[in-house]
């Protein structure tokens, strides 16, 4: 019997995690004119959801063909996000300093408020490489999930959060951290995210319809 070595486990691992690093490369250099990062983020996504099926086929075509078919759609999704977010906290440094009751009081709000964009985030690029869709029906989608598949939702609120502090914990775990993030952080990252993330995309499984790109046009509103 031969033994074919593309086929060994640990190979295979280790071209998962060459492919991973490439990813986080192209993501970082993509992300560096900082108005890109939503079509960066898109296209990163659009490899990471095949890669986790094991259909990710030409990981360096297939990211620059999402990058530039998403480009305009995650661009002003990502504008509108990060104007929203400069805006909550802006509010929550401004509530910190009302003292007493209504303070505490708004400083709850802005925090919600902050938690929900985190959150619609983290789905409204995922949503622009897997389906077909105008900009306020993704954001639509985005919002219901945050809120109906929730426990998801903060499993990866969590997951983001958790690498955040570990790596800010002190000076050394962010001496390790900082080579890890610009090798393969956010990648790895999303390829955690894309596992619970075709979870959460089976609410919209019984009426898909795929296309020659793999991606999906919804076939009624939802």
């Amino acid at each position: 019997m031969r033994f074919n070595i593309t086929d060994n486990v640990i190979v295979r691992a280790l071209n998962k995690i060459c492919d991973m690093v490439c990813l986080n490369v192209l993501w970082l250099i993509c992300c560096i004119p900082v108005f890109t990062i939503g079509a960066s983020t898109t296209a990163l996504y659009t490899v990471m959801l095949k890669m986790v099926k094991n259909e990710e086929g030409y990981i360096f075509r297939g990211f620059f063909k999402a990058f530039k078919e998403n480009f305009k759609q995650s661009t002003i999704m990502w504008l509108i996000l990060l104007a929203l977010g400069i805006v909550c906290y802006i509010d929550y440094r401004v509530a910190g300093v009302i003292a007493g009751t209504p303070g505490l009081i708004l400083r709850g709000v802005f925090f919600l408020f902050g938690f929900i964009l985190f959150s619609v985030m983290i789905y409204v690029f995922p949503l622009t490489a897997r389906y077909e869709n105008m900009v306020r029906a993704t954001f639509r989608n985005a919002l219901l999930l945050t809120v109906g598949r929730f426990p998801y939702t903060l499993l990866m609120v969590a997951v983001a959060v958790i690498a955040v502090i570990a790596s800010l914990w002190n000076s050394v775990t962010l001496m390790f951290a900082i080579p890890l993030w610009f090798l393969i952080g956010g990648s790895l990252l999303a390829w955690i995210n894309s596992f619970i993330l075709w979870r959460v995309f089976s609410v919209f499984g019984d009426n898909e319809e795929d296309n020659e790109d793999g991606r999906v046009t919804e076939t009624e509103d939802k």
